[in-house]
């Protein structure tokens, strides 16, 4: 049997977690523009060095993404097919 006061705690905080995530990816976000756009006004050659250091962050970061990606979606896909506890 779900405790349903348990479970309605866990998705308020749930959804709260969520909320403060957006909340500071979208501040850090709005640094990254500002300091780019910076960058990018003080340096002619920043476009060329900045997409080959996004390659090589991209290569370094997808094996850990895959695995926390694929974390997720099987939480989701064990929520969807009605597993609670």
């Amino acid at each position: 049997m779900i405790n349903e006061n348990a479970l309605r705690d866990t998705l308020l905080a749930c959804v709260q977690a969520l909320k403060n995530q957006h909340e500071m990816i979208s501040s850090i976000l709005n640094e990254l523009v500002a300091v780019r756009e910076t960058v990018r006004g003080l340096d002619p050659t920043f476009a060329d060095v900045l997409a080959q250091k996004q390659i090589e962050a991209a290569r370094k970061q997808a094996p850990a993404l895959r695995q926390i990606i694929g974390n997720y979606e099987e939480i989701i896909r064990k929520l969807g097919d009605g597993y609670v506890c």
